[in-house]
């Protein structure tokens, strides 16, 4: 139990303690919760009066008064907070190799974190403090479960269950954060998987602009899972017949990207899904290490049998088994190369994100560092990028503003120093480009027509504003974002 603050206590713990008041009269203080609750125009919810009592046992050092605790108990937020960062305004669209809203489209970085329902029910400050992290990041969306049966989940015979999934919804909406909603994982925990599929529909038709999109399944062909192409592909055709968000079936388990490639296939024939959920190879045991997982979107721009072109970079590389740790430029470099490669959302993904007892994303060491570049990264990524034209440098990679970078790739055999990739997309005279894996030192070496800016995804600082030449070196960070002004 964490000790309260001694100076208010000692003035104020005879009129205002949370805890005096739970452990004197807990039906006084059940009741002050429900008033409150009825004041901001809420429904009576246990999971609101469970949180309080936490709070009052386990926080005291931030929940000591019982007015703190009211405090913190908002009326729910039908629209998001504003945010520039945050277009969050009408209903989801799948458009092209994009989402849209009402102002138009924009790139959707999100997070893994499975267990919201279970942490609005159990532990609403976890939720809130990852909330309100992802929302610092200048992430728009988190990804979660509908059920699952590890640490964190939630059953879907628990009581007012689509209740909860509500409130789950609106939790995150409170933070500017739209939901992407994976509703199943294994088979046996849906007894019968066509009602809640189109109890889902109901609801998720309430809220069009607070669901970035839906996925049936997760993994649907993972040994633990076991669902069968065809069923999920049914499950699809229900949904879209009931709701218009838009739908993902699922992301299939495979060793490398052509087992992907035919199990999408075979998976969206004759489906009516308008995203392709992609689990992108996870390998990173050659010497490019972690830049080999973090190049794996650029597939993506090659289209996918049967399947919708909006592809999304669902689930990559746990960052935290990434080949050397948890490194800043390589988690800040994943989305980038999946918006340049052409995806429209890339999901950053952590043990934090999986299991709920396994830490916080907040209290990580690298927590704000990673926040800053992402910061500082996110509102420089032109709100069309995915419709550019993708490129790389060398042959048949297109008009690449950089081709002398050619000579500076060390994974093609060249120097020891310079770049592992340098993915880029381009539109007439603008481009944004990823240099990821740089050793010693890479030179970009062509002049160009207008006024680049070059960040560093080590700290999210801007190291270098002109046309060129520049020389990067190493210490400035192992990748930089490379974007006309």
């Amino acid at each position: 139990m964490k000790k309260p603050d001694y100076d208010w206590w000692i003035q104020h713990s005879h009129t205002d303690s949370a805890f005096l008041l739970l452990s004197d009269s807990p039906e006084l203080f059940e009741q002050a919760i429900l008033s409150r609750l009825k004041e901001v125009k809420r429904k009576p919810d246990q999971g609101v009066i469970n949180q309080a009592t936490y709070r009052a046992i386990h926080e005291q050092d931030r929940f000591g008064s019982m007015s703190s605790i009211l405090d913190e108990i908002h009326p729910v937020i039908t629209k998001p907070l504003e945010d520039p960062l945050h277009p969050f305004s009408g209903e989801i669209r799948a458009d092209g190799d994009m989402f849209s809203d009402n102002e138009s489209p924009f790139p959707a970085l999100g997070v893994s974190a499975f267990w919201c329902p279970w942490a609005v029910r159990h532990n609403r400050t976890q939720l809130d403090k990852m909330a309100e992290w992802a929302s610092a990041c200048g992430m728009n969306y988190v990804r979660w479960f509908g059920s699952h049966d590890w640490q964190g989940g939630t059953d879907v015979q628990t009581p007012n269950y689509f209740q909860l999934m509500e409130e789950t919804i609106q939790a995150l909406a409170e933070h500017g954060l739209r939901s992407e909603i994976t509703l199943f994982t294994r088979r046996h925990l849906i007894s019968d998987p066509e009602w809640f599929v189109g109890e889902w529909a109901k609801l998720i038709n309430s809220y069009r602009d607070h669901v970035l999109f839906v996925e049936i399944a997760n993994e649907f062909n993972h040994q633990h899972n076991g669902w069968g192409a065809q069923e999920i592909r049914s499950l699809g055709i229900t949904f879209k017949e009931l709701s218009d968000a838009p739908l993902a079936l699922s992301a299939p388990c495979a060793s490398d990207w052509d087992g992907i490639v035919e199990s999408l296939s075979h998976l969206h024939d004759g489906s009516p899904s308008d995203v392709t959920s992609v689990h992108f190879p996870r390998r990173d045991n050659t010497n490019e290490g972690p830049w080999r997982w973090v190049r794996q979107p650029w597939h993506s721009r090659w289209e996918i049998p049967n399947c919708p072109r909006l592809i999304i970079d669902n689930e990559h590389q746990r960052w935290d088994r990434s080949n050397g740790g948890r490194i800043i430029e390589v988690a800040a470099s994943a989305p980038l190369a999946a918006f340049i490669s052409g995806c429209g959302a890339s999901a950053h993904h952590d043990i934090c994100g999986v299991h709920n007892d396994k830490g916080e994303y907040s209290d990580l060491p690298e927590a704000e560092s990673l926040r800053r570049v992402f910061r500082s990264v996110m509102p420089l990524i032109p709100s069309d990028i995915c419709k550019w034209q993708e490129t790389r440098v060398g042959t048949g990679g297109g008009p690449h503003p950089f081709p002398d970078l050619e000579s500076e790739h060390w994974t093609h055999g060249g120097p020891s120093h310079g770049v592992s990739r340098a993915f880029a997309a381009v539109q007439h005279d603008k481009f944004a480009m990823l240099l990821s894996g740089v050793r010693d030192y890479v030179e970009l070496s062509d002049v160009q027509s207008r006024e680049f800016q070059i960040i560093s995804l080590k700290n999210g600082e801007q190291v270098y504003e002109g046309k060129g030449p520049v020389r990067l070196d190493e210490n400035l960070g192992q990748a930089f974002f490379v974007v006309t002004v």
